[in-house]
């Protein structure tokens, strides 16, 4: 099975490595820095789980992406994030559905800078500089475990088997499924009622799983996907929703990324990467079973 079925040892690794952090995130009292460690393991389990399927099946590690993308790519997979972070949420704000105000930001970044003689405007902005640069590459060091896995093993073998159509959709749907048992069995954390935020989520990862797939066509490695990651990461939740407060009920079901306007921004860039896709393998040369 090993060397026959690659993807489904694959898929049952990443299932045995993720099942402990799965334990602890749902049961443990934990302080931050105590979940932070618990999340880091967790979003390491699937690139562990690339890792050890290509030494098990001998598939050779070059197909997982490696190669250092040029300062270009690089700098679209940072900014990407900034972009349709700053059109979902324009809308939000432009529209009412929320407010932009910083009177969340404001006491969250006095609380991280710990600095109460500098201005509101000065702290505000020493804490976003760090969230777009220090935040952005610690971010980076903990989405590469997921990418490996998802953009380096899994997403590549799955456009060469299925096509751009089918193998973004079927690679985003396993990462959605993936990040449930944290998230949505018995700890989600946002206010939507739980099948809304699911459906959101679910659309909103599996939308961007085109655009992650269509950076790893472009460029042939898995940084750009690290990079994207982690600029989201460090951006959505972090900054966008912060400043952003309610302006009623309907704030709520359209923020963050169990709202709906990132589920609806991420289907339309999955619609432009479709239509951009390039018409190439993105892998390497390997044997016809290293892709079943």
């Amino acid at each position: 099975m090993m060397r026959r079925y690659p993807v489904v040892l694959f898929l049952l690794l990443t299932f045995v490595l993720s099942l402990p952090f799965y334990l602890l995130l749902n049961l443990s009292f934990a302080n931050a820095e105590g979940r932070r460690l618990f999340v880091t393991g967790l979003m390491w389990g699937p690139g562990l789980a690339a890792l050890l399927t290509c030494l098990l099946a001998r598939i050779p590690l070059a197909t997982l992406g490696w190669r250092w993308p040029g300062g270009r790519a690089a700098w679209l997979g940072y900014l990407i994030p900034i972009g349709y972070g700053l059109f979902a949420y324009g809308i939000i704000w432009a529209t009412g559905m929320g407010k932009f105000s910083t009177e969340i930001y404001l006491p969250y970044a006095r609380r991280v800078i710990g600095l109460p003689e500098v201005s509101d405007g000065a702290v505000m902005a020493m804490l976003l500089v760090l969230q777009l640069s220090m935040s952005f590459l610690l971010n980076v060091a903990m989405a590469l475990g997921e990418e490996i896995g998802w953009r380096g093993f899994l997403g590549p073998r799955l456009v060469q088997r299925f096509g751009f159509g089918a193998g973004p959709l079927f690679t985003g749907l396993i990462w959605a499924v993936w990040h449930y048992p944290v998230l949505f069995w018995l700890n989600f954390p946002g206010d939507p009622p739980k099948p809304f935020a699911m459906v959101c989520f679910t659309i909103m990862v599996t939308g961007l799983s085109y655009v992650y797939a269509w950076l790893r066509e472009r460029t042939g490695s898995v940084w750009t996907a690290a990079f994207l990651h982690g600029s989201h990461n460090a951006v959505i939740s972090p900054v966008f929703t912060l400043l952003t407060v309610e302006t009623g009920l309907i704030t709520v079901y359209a923020v963050d990324e169990f709202g709906f306007m990132l589920a609806v921004t991420s289907v339309l860039m999955a619609l432009w990467c479709w239509r951009h896709r390039v018409r190439q393998a993105v892998l390497p040369a390997v044997p016809a079973s290293a892709l079943s």
